[in-house]
């Protein structure tokens, strides 16, 4: 599988996001975006956030800004992590093929 069909959506996504953050007050330094797709055909689009503890972190993972965030990306859904480091991963299409667990 090939992640690179999903280039064009990906590169929206990636333009949208500073702006959309900004919007919020919210200005991280965006380390890098990574896209890739799961064995199911999932995209994930992840943007890597270098984000200082002097920047409230806890500001990119409320649930208010999640909410924004997918409002603003048309209903794309985001998620966050903050384990090993902080990203959001936007999921770009879902596979038609899933399987119910």
């Amino acid at each position: 599988m090939s992640a690179t069909r999903y280039l064009p959506a990906a590169r929206l996504v990636a333009q949208a996001i500073p702006g959309i953050l900004a919007q919020r007050g919210l200005k991280p330094f965006i380390s890098r975006f990574v896209l890739t797709e799961t064995e199911h055909g999932n995209a994930w689009l992840f943007v890597v956030l270098e984000v200082s503890p002097l920047e409230h972190p806890e500001d990119y993972a409320a649930t208010e800004m999640l909410q924004y965030l997918r409002t603003a990306l048309n209903g794309l859904p985001v998620v966050i992590s903050n384990a090993y480091g902080m990203r959001y991963a936007v999921l770009l299409n879902t596979s038609l093929n899933q399987t119910s667990n």
